[in-house]
């Protein structure tokens, strides 16, 4: 699945999430819009190039997942996804 086909109704699967009208909201306008932001500026790359590599989309899934499961999260120290990272380091032309 291209991350252009990703929809809501995917991500509430994915996340095991009830269907419900808050969950859609949060999902569709906080969730999608940031974890493809993410994604972008972490490779350097535009949503239409990385569109091109199907395991982008389950990168996106996996911070989704994340953001998800943690909207009440208090942090004690900066932990990344390591599946996200590996997937994303493959693809990224950012090396800032």
């Amino acid at each position: 699945m291209r991350l252009s086909e990703l929809t809501v109704d995917s991500i509430l699967s994915y996340v095991r999430a009830d269907d419900t009208s808050e969950n859609r909201a949060y999902l569709e306008d906080i969730a999608l819009p940031a974890a493809k932001a993410y994604v972008s500026g972490y490779t350097g790359r535009d949503l239409e190039d990385l569109d091109q590599y199907e395991d982008i989309t389950l990168a996106v899934l996996c911070l989704i997942a994340d953001m998800f499961d943690v909207r009440a999260y208090t942090m004690n120290g900066i932990q990344k996804n390591p599946t996200v990272e590996q997937i994303l380091g493959s693809h990224c032309s950012n090396f800032i």
